[in-house]
């Protein structure tokens, strides 16, 4: 296996020189080309572990995300893998699915920081302010997503979910609906809690109701939404347009609606909210808001290169909901 005193001897140069080489250091051009045809005619692999060391860096990201089930945190995961690739870095993933508390949701946080991570993006709806508070002073490097934090606006990337909920609302009562049921996520998620308040209170502001007992907390996942959704349906005479937390609760109101013989939208409207790849090919194509997913876990990736690496990418932080209509409303 070559080390690298044979590069050095191969391309002619000395061991420091092929060093600063791989640390990003100044070569001339002519050496730097010596030494890349000489790591190439041996097969010469760098330790990255080395090189870590010298640079201080380990070209790794932490990506925390409360679970991998669902499209939503896909497209998160898919958007800061791209845009790692684009600048040579790379990522670990920690997956906090299962966990019950801040201390059992923060562990995964510990287990990205002791690999060295350069920066790290958390999607953590769930984790409370106060925990996310200390975790954030005591590791600058720390990026939310999808979350907001009073007093730390510069590392929080999010949704404007009120309005989320607000529009929704809205285009409802524009389309001729009165009456109304809505099944919520888990309203321990921050998103979860202010997409319900934007949706209630807007309503009551348009001179409309909707009754306690029509408001359910379910889920995001299929299995414990799909009996949130049942449950909302045995009620179902009592309200024309159903407005759900997410589009996999959508998705599953479609189904139930459909084996109950009801039309969509003739008996009943659904909304969604995400806006996730499913949306336009279900039957019928699902009304839903639509989270710009891909930009916000994009910019929050920007935010930790420039930080970690001093890059100059452009970002925003904030970023606003829209109401696609399609055929279910």
């Amino acid at each position: 296996m070559a080390t690298i005193k044979d590069v050095a001897k191969l391309a002619n140069v000395g061991v420091g020189t092929v060093s600063r080489y791989m640390s990003g250091g100044s070569v001339s051009e002519k050496r730097a080309a010596a030494i890349k045809q000489a790591m190439l005619n041996l097969e010469y692999r760098p330790n990255s572990m080395a090189r870590s060391l010298s640079r201080q860096r380990s070209d790794l990201i932490g990506v925390y995300l409360p679970s991998l089930s669902g499209p939503f945190y896909h497209k998160i995961l898919r958007a800061i893998e791209t845009q790692l690739r684009e600048q040579g870095k790379h990522l670990i993933l920690a997956n906090a699915e299962g966990s019950l508390n801040d201390e059992q949701q923060l562990a995964h946080l510990e287990y990205l920081l002791e690999r060295d991570c350069d920066a790290v993006l958390m999607a953590c709806p769930s984790v409370s302010d106060n925990a996310l508070l200390a975790t954030i002073d005591k590791h600058p490097n720390v990026v939310l997503i999808n979350r907001e934090l009073k007093g730390y606006a510069d590392k929080c990337f999010s949704v404007d979910h009120y309005l989320g909920g607000k529009i929704a609302a809205q285009n409802l009562v524009r389309l001729g609906h009165r009456s109304f049921a809505m099944v919520t996520g888990r309203l321990s998620a921050q998103d979860a809690q202010r997409r319900q308040q934007g949706f209630i209170e807007t309503l009551i502001e348009l001179g409309c109701s909707i009754d306690s007992d029509l408001v359910i907390e379910g889920s995001f996942n299929y299995e414990p939404g799909a009996k949130a959704i049942k449950s909302i349906l045995k009620q179902r005479s009592r309200f024309s347009a159903l407005f759900c937390g997410n589009d996999k609760l959508a998705q599953v109101a479609l189904s139930q609606l459909y084996d109950l013989d009801l039309g969509v939208p003739s008996d009943m409207a659904v909304v969604g909210y995400d806006d996730v790849d499913f949306c336009a090919y279900t039957a019928p194509a699902l009304s839903t808001i639509h989270i710009p997913i891909e930009a916000m876990a994009t910019a929050a990736c920007r935010k930790v290169l420039n930080s970690a690496y001093g890059l100059d990418m452009a970002f925003e932080t904030q970023f606003q909901p829209e109401f696609i209509q399609r055929s279910s409303t």
